[in-house]
């Protein structure tokens, strides 16, 4: 008797998010089916307040290292930090090709050449619409509208069903350059059938429809009508459509234009040479000075956005920049958008440029910046073209994503079938069910300083404590052949209490530890190690009751 062999199972499709859920920025996406992966972005975030002397942060990637034999590709959405950041630390260990765009693969290609990595990187162009096959994927580019140039959703074929991978957009009905968000395209996938939709949950918050970006050219022209001195500008250096606007303007007003910033001269450079950007040679500053020109001829387009210490902006700002500075009348328009956690470092630049007399405008104020990111109604839209049977909110807070996953309940998206997760979780989709499961992958964060290279964690805590509490050093001379105290221990203290104006409280500290040293077992100062800990001891519940503060305590014990 034959038996018939048992129809072949078609494998699970198992989602993991590595970065990028649960916060703003380090978007990294892997899709898992049978034994191939694909990874989609690979970004970083700048650090905030509490990452001090730390450059940039990046996801933690141990899982895709394990598994990179399984891995295939690694496909980009488009060029922003967030998204392509960190992609010279994943080619160091995992050499894939990378497909992207003309203008984001320009962008990543000038990173890697910063790493000396350009030579050995496997950059493939997308084209749109075109399908290009990875493994057990077959993965097709859907022009979306959003901040930047050349940006994309994913259209990503598995064995197990159809993924839309929306990566930033929002639906721009009067874009800058004539490209719109290919409706028509997501629209037919959602009449074939789409599996899974991943999609920017960053404006789930913002009720109705985001603004055009032609609005800021209205809202730029008279802004640059009226100025009377210069007119300086920031916005993201990668925001190519942005910067052709203020061109535009610049030409019709008869001004020159300078780029100053590292970022921004290199993306003009990179968007001008393929393409993107059309800047007439009359209208470029002639020399390197902008403070040579007339005032009232002059526009300077600036990096520090986001109050970046060490940009362009806050240098001026701090008259602290070479070349630039601020002069009473001049006006400065920042044209870009607060990444939350900046706000006190952005309101402190502010301020000394108003202190300086320059004239600061504003989103609160003027239309000089809209978002790239879909509202609520353009959220509830690509879920109705797309129609998928399981939902998955990315891009944005806790906050963000649990308002999508409410939006997508009301579209009509089951409930059990929608999934906010965070990084590291794993949720398996096999035919009509889907699940989270209890098994998570290594994830976290990586901190990064371009000096020494990667900092640990435990580095970056000190620092905080350092930061908020101040430290206490405490050295204690123990004679080797009496186990006696030499003399009083010797206190010092920083970011703690003013040694000048706390001499009481500090000979109050070394009384207890005379006393400390005294009582008790007398193995306390036999043993250097029981001796430090008693020490620390001591320290720690003092200061805790005195001044409700938790400094380092470093105790040092000298046998002589």
């Amino acid at each position: 008797m034959t038996t018939n062999p048992e129809p072949s199972r078609t494998p699970p499709l198992r989602v993991i998010p590595i970065g990028g859920l649960g916060e703003i920025g380090m978007n990294l996406m892997l899709y898992e089916c049978g034994d191939t992966a694909v990874v989609v972005d690979c970004g970083m975030m700048f650090p905030d307040a509490a990452t001090m002397g730390v450059d940039v942060v990046i996801p933690d990637m141990s899982y895709l290292f394990e598994i990179q034999h399984r891995i295939v590709a690694l496909f980009l959405t488009h060029g922003h930090e967030d998204h392509i950041g960190a992609v010279p630390f994943f080619l160091e260990k995992v050499n894939v090709p990378v497909y992207g765009l003309p203008l984001t693969l320009g962008f990543v290609r000038h990173k890697l050449e910063e790493f000396g990595m350009a030579s050995e990187a496997d950059l493939r162009p997308l084209k749109l619409r075109e399908i290009v096959t990875a493994g057990a994927f077959r993965v097709e580019a859907l022009h979306v509208t959003h901040s930047i140039v050349d940006a994309v959703a994913l259209a990503i074929q598995t064995p197990a069903g159809v993924i839309i991978h929306t990566g930033d957009f929002k639906l721009d009905q009067t874009p800058i350059d004539q490209r719109s968000t290919d409706i028509r395209r997501l629209a037919h996938y959602g009449e074939q059938g789409v599996l899974l939709l991943a999609s920017d949950s960053t404006n789930a918050v913002v009720p109705g429809y985001s603004g055009s970006e032609r609005n800021v050219g209205d809202a730029l022209e008279p802004l640059f009508a009226h100025a009377e001195g210069r007119i300086l500008v920031t916005t993201f250096a990668s925001h190519i459509h942005r910067i052709q606007q203020i061109v535009d303007q610049a030409v019709r007003f008869k001004k020159r234009v300078y780029f100053v910033g590292r970022s921004m001269v290199a993306n003009v450079e990179t968007a001008e040479r393929l393409g993107y950007l059309r800047i007439p040679q009359f209208v470029r500053g002639t020399s390197n000075r902008p403070m040579d020109d007339a005032r009232d001829k002059t526009v300077i387009l600036i990096t520090g956005t986001q109050g970046e210490p060490t940009s362009a902006l806050s240098r001026i700002a701090m008259h602290d920049h070479r070349s630039i500075e601020i002069e009473e009348g001049d006006m400065v328009i920042v044209s870009a958008r607060t990444i939350p956690g900046n706000e006190r470092a952005i309101s402190h630049v502010v301020d000394h440029l108003l202190r300086q007399g320059a004239d600061v405008i504003y989103q609160e104020e003027s239309e000089v910046h809209v978002s790239g990111h879909a509202c609520q109604e353009e959220l509830k839209t690509m879920m109705n073209l797309t129609r998928p049977r399981f939902f998955i909110p990315i891009h944005g807070t806790v906050r963000h994503m649990v308002h999508h996953a409410k939006l997508a309940a009301a579209v009509g998206i089951k409930r059990e079938n929608t999934f906010v997760m965070t990084n590291g979780e794993i949720v398996e989709i096999d035919g009509e069910k889907g699940r989270l499961l209890q098994e998570k992958v290594a994830y976290g964060k990586v901190f990064i300083d371009h000096q020494s290279g990667e900092v640990a964690e435990v580095v970056v805590r000190d620092r905080k404590h350092l930061a908020e509490d101040g430290f206490v050093i405490a050295v204690i001379a123990i004679d080797m052949s009496s186990r006696k105290l030499l003399r009083d221990p010797e206190i010092i203290t920083r970011g703690l209490v003013h040694v000048d104006a706390s001499a009481e409280i500090l000979w109050e500290v070394r009384d207890l530890l005379v006393a400390a040293c005294s009582e008790g077992s007398p193995d306390v100062l036999r043993d250097a190690e029981i001796l430090q800990e008693k020490v620390r001891s001591v320290l720690k519940r003092y200061f805790r009751k005195k001044f409700n503060r938790r400094p380092m305590i470093l105790p040092v014990v000298w046998e002589m």
